[in-house]
């Protein structure tokens, strides 16, 4: 079972949010390679839907945020983005649309099998790789009524499927804490959204610790999440409500004057500073001195 550790990073909020002054100095992987959907796009929809969505401006050159995402701000060489907004882990499973339900997006499924065509299985295989999966809560937007054990079974699948192409080194999220998220919050009431998400996560940790082929490690990104909303006052001035709300394709309400005071930045997606705390989370488990349990509180063995 993945061991929680609760603990701060630097000081919890306002140190993390310093500017690093350049890439960190050393990376123990040259390869870099992202699966996933809209937390993690750092434009592919934009390209896709010929730079009409997201809306940018307000959102960021494309990315789902006022400002740099996560992988923008790991600041290191050698990464390859596959991540598209709206998308689920298969479209097999369930299809992700995107633009409010105009464009079909492929799902992590479809991503890596774009991979394994474009890059030589030494690189796939290399020590030197790490494949990162942030994904699993559009297959519940998109059908509600899909068993969450058939969602873990597919996102499992997807390690199963980087293992089985001899892929060393996997990432892989667990699910935000969706009772707080403004737009899951029109599918199920707070209470049933939190039974989902743990169930979620707990079977999600036990199908990883059964695979061996690789070294499997979880982001709890459910824990860090929950300490920014819960324990985030000190400098968001909201944790829980929106600050943009998107009424359509064109046109989006801007409800707050700065999107940095708040958590989210519309009904589903974090502010810049939250993907800040998410960057360094990463940034120390790129490190040639990363160790587990030391380096980062929320980064654990599967």
């Amino acid at each position: 079972m993945l061991y929680y550790i609760s603990c701060f990073i630097f000081g919890f909020f306002l140190p993390a949010f310093v500017a690093y002054d350049n890439c960190i100095q050393q990376s123990r992987f040259e390869n870099i390679i992202i699966f996933g959907d809209s937390n993690s796009d750092t434009g592919n929809v934009f390209k896709l839907s010929n730079y009409t969505w997201p809306l940018s401006p307000p959102y960021y050159h494309g990315r789902f945020c006022n400002d740099r995402n996560w992988v923008d701000q790991l600041q290191v060489n050698g990464i390859k983005n596959y991540a598209y907004g709206s998308a689920t882990t298969d479209n097999d499973q369930v299809q992700g649309y995107t633009k409010f339900n105009t464009l079909l997006v492929p799902g992590v499924n479809q991503q890596m099998d774009k991979y394994f065509n474009e890059y030589s299985s030494n690189i796939i295989s290399s020590q030197k790789t790490l494949h990162i999966i942030w994904a699993g809560g559009n297959n519940v937007i998109f059908n509600p009524a899909l068993p969450i054990p058939d969602i873990v079974n597919n996102l499992t699948n997807l390690v199963i499927k980087l293992c089985e192409n001899n892929a060393k080194y996997v990432l892989i999220f667990n699910q935000v804490p969706a009772q707080y998220i403004p737009d899951a919050l029109t599918i199920a009431n707070a209470s049933i959204l939190a039974q989902m998400t743990a169930g979620f996560n707990c079977l999600t940790t036990n199908n990883l610790h059964a695979i061996q082929q690789a070294s499997i490690h979880i982001l709890d990104i459910h824990s860090l999440i929950l300490k920014v909303i819960t324990q985030g006052l000190d400098y968001f001035i909201d944790t829980i409500n929106n600050c943009w709300s998107t009424i359509n394709a064109t046109i989006i309400i801007k409800n707050c004057q700065d999107p940095n005071k708040n958590v989210f930045v519309d009904e589903t997606h974090f502010t810049y500073p939250v993907h800040e705390l998410i960057a360094d989370v990463i940034r120390k488990f790129l490190l040639p001195s990363y160790t587990v349990n030391t380096a980062s509180c929320y980064i654990q063995n599967a």
